[in-house]
Parts: C-alpha cells; sequence; structure tokens
C-alpha cells in the first residue's frame, strides 16, 4: 500500500517523518506533492521519499492519499485530483472542512477521514483527533491512528466535536505561546534574563500539563496543592483573576471554533 502526501509544509513533513520513523510505511511507498518541489524518485530533503509537483501523478500512484493543505485551497485540490481518487483513502488535516465538503467533491466510492493535528507533532509531542467519515471502514481509521502515533497520541472523535477540537488544540498551541512569552517578560521585568526566563517558563509549563497528565488530578487541586495561606502564587492568581484570564482564554476557543465552522463555508 502506497501513501501519497500532497502539501509538504511543516505538519505534512513532521507527519512524513514520523510515518518513516514508526516503520509503518517505507521511503519507496510514499510519494510527496507539491508545487515546490522537483520531480524525482529520491528527494534527499524530504527523507529520500519520492516526489513530484503534479499532484494527479501522485495520486495515481498511491491508496491512500493525506492532504495536507491550508482549507482555501482546498476545493482546488480536490477538484483536481477528483478522477484519480476513486476508491481510494482521503485523508484531510485542513481544519474547518467536513468529511460531507470532501464527499460532495470526490467520486461516491472515496472514503474519507478528517483529523486535526496540532503544531507540537513537529516534536512528535502533538495530540491529533480523528473523525472517520460514513464510508471509513475500521481498518482505514487503524490505518491513520498508526500514521499519527508517530508525532503524539491520537483520540477518535464524533466529527460533530471537530471545530471545537480545532479551537482548543489546534489553536491552543498559539494561546499557551502568548502565555509563555508574557510570563517570561515577567520573570524579565522581575529581573532574569530572557533566556533564562523563557527556559523557566517554558518547563514550567511542560512540567505542569505532565503532572495534569499522569496524576488525572483536576488542575483545580494542583493549582490549590500551589498556593499556601497568604503566599506568592494566590497573589498573583489575584491578579490574574482581576483581569478576567478564565473568560479571556474561554472566549479565545469559542472564537477559533466559530472561525473553523466558518471555514467549511468558504467558497474557495
Amino acid at each position: 500500500m502506497e501513501l501519497c502526501v500532497i502539501g509538504l509544509g511543516k505538519i505534512g513533513t513532521a507527519l512524513i517523518q514520523g510515518i518513516l520513523n514508526s516503520g509503518l510505511y517505507s521511503q519507496e511507498e510514499i510519494i510527496g506533492s507539491d508545487i515546490k518541489v522537483e520531480n524525482t524518485d529520491i528527494n534527499e530533503e524530504y527523507f529520500n521519499i519520492k516526489t513530484t509537483n503534479n499532484n494527479v501523478e501522485g495520486v495515481q500512484k498511491a491508496d491512500a492519499v493525506l492532504l495536507a493543505i491550508k482549507p482555501q485551497v482546498m476545493d482546488h485540490v480536490l477538484e483536481e485530483i477528483s478522477e484519480a481518487v476513486k476508491g481510494k483513502l482521503i485523508i484531510s488535516i485542513a481544519a474547518g472542512i467536513s468529511n460531507s465538503h470532501l464527499k460532495e467533491k470526490l467520486p461516491l466510492d472515496v472514503r474519507t477521514i478528517r483529523v486535526m493535528p496540532n503544531t507540537p507533532v513537529l516534536v512528535k509531542s502533538g495530540i491529533s483527533a480523528v473523525a472517520p467519515g460514513r464510508n471509513a471502514t475500521d481498518s482505514d481509521v487503524k490505518l491513520v491512528e498508526n500514521i499519527l502515533d508517530g508525532v503524539g497520541e491520537v483520540v477518535e472523535v464524533k466529527e460533530h466535536l471537530m471545530d471545537a477540537i480545532t479551537g482548543l488544540s489546534g489553536s491552543g498551541p498559539a494561546f499557551i505561546y502568548i502565555m509563555i512569552e508574557a510570563l517570561a517578560d515577567g520573570g524579565v521585568l522581575a529581573g532574569i534574563s530572557r533566556e533564562m526566563a523563557i527556559q523557566l517558563t517554558a518547563q514550567t509549563m511542560l512540567g505542569s500539563a505532565k503532572m495534569v497528565l499522569e496524576t488525572q488530578d483536576h488542575p483545580g487541586l494542583l493549582k490549590d496543592m500551589v498556593t499556601s495561606p497568604a503566599g506568592t502564587s494566590i497573589r498573583g492568581i489575584e491578579v490574574l483573576e482581576k483581569h478576567g484570564i478564565r473568560g479571556i482564554l474561554i472566549d479565545a476557543v469559542k472564537e477559533a471554533a466559530l472561525r473553523s465552522k466558518e471555514l467549511n463555508s468558504i467558497d474557495n
């Protein structure tokens, strides 16, 4: 079984690396397609896989197609490859593009699976949500989960949750990077060097997240473990609550989820 990856940007390339590292596919079984690459049987820039700048050519040689492209160009690509993907598995990581939207643009016998990864897949610490389309088989879902296992955690969800997941874990890293930057600014204000402040903040964020995952305790309980009476942490929390930190973050996720829903109706 061969895989064609259309879109060789950062996420598409990270997924290829994860797939190769897991041994799920060999270099000879993957073909990458992007307008910016050369037609070659071995491309050293992309882990020595085959590459082409012709999407139709790439799809014709594959049994499964991974669409690692922006939602704004999705319809153009779907129209281009439509005839060549009959009977094949289509995996889309484009934000906001539903399985039904894919089915509208493709032959009836195509199987579709929608995926929402996030950028930490670049360092093999991502989380990806998988929503099978109506025709997708259990083996199709298993294949997609195996592909994503190489770059982080995987959860299978009902598709109606995908816009919310896009707003939370898809866009979430951007929100967290802002928090890291702001906390580091606070450290600099208190006299710590920029380099050390970023290191301290990022490791604190990483360790805190690991505590949530490994202890499975409620974040509120873990927060209470840090906040001693009349201590430093509760003083800082008072400031966060005065400025509405919870409402701001809730609204950020809500608006990102709404934007994901809007993308499915964009006339590409």
